[in-house]
C-alpha cells in the first residue's frame, strides 16, 4: 500500500497541518532555549569548581625554571579577579599560557636527556 504525498497532506486539513508546523515549532524553541540554559549552568559549574587548577599546575611546575612565566600567570590570575564577564578573553589567554607551557615542558625535558653514547 503506497501511500504518495498528495493524497496522504489532502487527508488532512489545512488547520490540522497549520497546527502540527505550530506544534514542531514550539518544540524547537524549547529545545533551543534548554540548550542554552544547559550551557549557562555548564559555564557557571566549570567557573565554580575552578576547571583550571590541572592547567595551572603545569604552568607552576614550568615556572621553576622559567620565572617569566610566574609572571604571566600572576597577571591571568589578576585579570580573573577584575574582569569575570570577558570570560572568552580570559581562557583564550590561559589556553595560550598551557600551551606555552607545554612547549617549554617538552624542551626541557628534551634538552635534560642524558647523551647517548
Amino acid at each position: 500500500m503506497r501511500y504518495r504525498l498528495r493524497t496522504l497532506l489532502m487527508q488532512f486539513t489545512l488547520r490540522d497541518l497549520l497546527w502540527l508546523i505550530a506544534l514542531v515549532a514550539l518544540v524547537v524553541v524549547w529545545r533551543s532555549d534548554l540548550a542554552k540554559q544547559e550551557a549557562a549552568y555548564r559555564d557557571m559549574l566549570r567557573f565554580r569548581m575552578g576547571n583550571d587548577s590541572r592547567d595551572l599546575s603545569i604552568i607552576l611546575l614550568v615556572a621553576k625554571q622559567h620565572p617569566e612565566m610566574l609572571t604571566e600567570l600572576k597577571a591571568y590570575e589578576a585579570a580573573n579577579n577584575k574582569h569575570l564577564s570577558e570570560r572568552w578573553s580570559l581562557n583564550n589567554r590561559l589556553s595560550t599560557l598551557v600551551n606555552k607551557a607545554t612547549n617549554l615542558y617538552k624542551r626541557d625535558a628534551e634538552n635534560d636527556l642524558p647523551p647517548d653514547g
